[in-house]
């Protein structure tokens, strides 16, 4: 059932189940909310152990309201498990994970209401992941061929299935890719690009949360497959359809 366990003998007997997600903002929030729903199935809270890194420079609370039964700590003892894999109880790889407890805090969630006004409510909206995920993607896919890898090709047929009708909301962690797109779609993208930043990602922790959430709020969705920032926006706007 549990992969990666560190020290794990002990966590039955506490009233906690301890974890430490790895990778991006997304791994970490569907680890986070996987082994929620776990724990809270159990009656015990949540401890997580937040690290910042180059592709997660922020904390949770920096951006999202907090849970009851989620605490941050920093004490590394009897962790139950480490990794960017969400929790599940079988080997289908169905996971339950339920976002609905996750939101944001009032000044986020004003950022994200103030490009709507601009954009208007009736826009489409593309996650197009790069940067260093291009290659890792790529070799993916040629060692098997059941994966596929996301051309610019599959987000302009999206996009031209509209034929201009709907504004444009590019969500993209490289300025280059979102240039092109500018490029072949005037008048449709209404934002400049992010500031820039000399990381392995080029936008900010903020950038990215405010991209999740435009592209949540959007009329139709096409994200980039195998990135857990596109099925992250997936699963949310699934789950808001249902509500």
């Amino acid at each position: 059932m549990f992969s990666n366990n560190n020290n794990n003998n002990n966590y039955n007997n506490n009233n906690y189940i301890k974890i430490l997600p790895t990778g991006g903002l997304c791994n970490k929030l569907r680890v986070i909310f996987s082994y929620y729903s776990y724990a809270r199935k159990l009656k015990k809270e949540l401890h997580v152990i937040w690290s910042k890194n180059s592709v997660c420079p922020g904390n949770f609370l920096d951006f999202f309201e907090e849970v009851p039964y989620l605490k941050f700590v920093s004490n590394r003892e009897n962790i139950l498990y480490s990794g960017c894999e969400p929790f599940n109880e079988d080997s289908s790889r169905k996971y339950n994970i339920d976002y609905k407890i996750l939101k944001l805090l009032p000044n986020i969630k004003k950022k994200i209401e103030e490009k709507i006004n601009i954009i208007g409510n009736n826009y489409i909206s593309v996650h197009i992941r790069r940067t260093d995920f291009t290659e890792y993607r790529k070799k993916l896919v040629k060692n098997n061929k059941n994966l596929y890898y996301t051309t610019n090709e599959d987000f302009y047929n999206f996009l031209d299935s509209y034929n201009g009708t709907k504004n444009i909301y590019i969500a993209t962690d490289c300025h280059i890719t979102y240039n092109e797109f500018c490029q072949k779609y005037k008048g449709l993208i209404k934002f400049e690009y992010h500031n820039i930043l000399m990381e392995k990602r080029q936008t900010s922790l903020l950038d990215s949360i405010i991209d999740i959430y435009m592209c949540i709020n959007s009329e139709s969705f096409f994200g980039t497959k195998g990135s857990s920032f596109s099925d992250f926006i997936n699963n949310i706007k699934n789950i808001n359809k249902k509500n």
